[in-house]
């Protein structure tokens, strides 16, 4: 499993290294910490004629207060400095908290925010060695006609197993691509497409450059638990980030809840909003919200966990989520 033979390109301004992505016309990757890219380079997921290293990009790599009194995170941040950061500590805790469940230390001190929220769908027919994958005919994801997951599955459903998304959905984020012609700003929800073969709206030349986050008031808490099979290093199997708003009395005020690692992009539960909202948390909510997240999730066979079991263990994960969220732990 030797690299693929590429030109490697170290930009030294952001402009630059998007001018080099659109020329290079989907043929060029960009390489940030590199810790999932590197695999897929090796098993031949992906064969660029060139990779961009944006380490150089140190402009890309803070945490700051905006002015607004939101948050604002370069892509190039590593995740280790997301968790240890007291700006991220203070009101967006389940960020931190997602951060510290990817992989362990030596992997966080290395990979980025941008790199986290890119990551590429997963399936475990497509992230295999290329001399396994020769042994059947090629899926939706590497351009084929079938889909190995789902009998006559009519479209890819790989998974996307980033840690970080669902938490900055649950924030409300908005994320700032920055491309040859200028630059705009979106909201997370929309950066991701939901089709396994292309999981985010990033066209040549484009590169996600910050990330933005709304102000957090004192009564906001969150909480972020997923399910894996190593405790210490793996991709979610099912994920569960929740954000909620309590008042005076209280009461839930806002509230959102994502699931991660059942679908193609974040998945919002927006009955379980509108269960919370209004509402102080009892038992009986707290079932009929996790109820509510199981009806909504609809993984399929593509993990290396059964699909139903990674199903139930949503219900689970939301109510360890909502109770490390209401207990102020998240």
């Amino acid at each position: 499993m030797q690299l693929p033979r590429f030109d490697f390109l170290q930009p030294r301004s952001l402009q630059e290294a998007c001018s080099i992505l659109r020329e290079g016309n989907g043929k060029v990757s960009v390489l940030a910490g590199g810790t999932a890219f590197m695999v897929a380079l090796r098993s031949r997921l992906h064969t660029p004629s060139a990779v961009i290293s944006t380490k150089a990009l140190s402009e890309l790599s803070y945490i700051r207060e905006a002015s607004d009194g939101g948050l604002v995170i370069g892509a190039m941040t590593t995740l280790e400095a997301l968790e240890n950061s007291p700006l991220v500590a203070n009101g967006y805790a389940v960020l931190g908290q997602a951060a510290r469940f990817v992989g362990v230390p030596p992997i966080r001190h290395v990979a980025t925010v941008g790199g986290n929220l890119c990551l590429d769908t997963r399936c475990i027919f497509y992230n295999q060695s290329e001399f396994w994958r020769k042994a059947r005919p090629d899926c939706f994801k590497l351009g084929g006609d079938v889909c190995h997951a789902i009998d006559k599955g009519r479209r890819c459903l790989a998974v996307y197993q980033g840690d970080l998304a669902p938490a900055l959905v649950a924030l409300g984020a908005r994320v700032r691509i920055v491309g040859v012609s200028g630059e705009k700003v979106i909201p997370l929800t929309q950066f991701y497409t939901g089709n396994g073969e292309k999981p985010n709206v990033l066209e040549p030349g484009d590169i996600l450059a910050e990330v933005q986050i709304p102000p957090s008031s004192g009564n906001t808490w969150g909480g972020y638990e997923k399910l894996r099979v190593r405790e210490g290093m793996d991709f979610p199997l099912a994920g569960v980030a929740v954000s909620i708003k309590t008042n005076a009395n209280g009461a839930i005020d806002q509230a959102r809840l994502v699931l991660g690692a059942v679908a193609p992009s974040p998945l919002e539960v927006p009955e379980a909003t509108e269960l919370l909202v209004g509402q102080k948390l009892t038992d009986s909510l707290l079932e009929s919200v996790a109820q509510k997240a199981y009806d909504r999730a609809r993984p399929v066979a593509n993990l290396a966990v059964d699909a139903s079991y990674r199903r139930k263990m949503v219900r689970v994960l939301v109510k360890r989520a909502i109770g490390r969220a209401v207990s102020g732990n998240g």
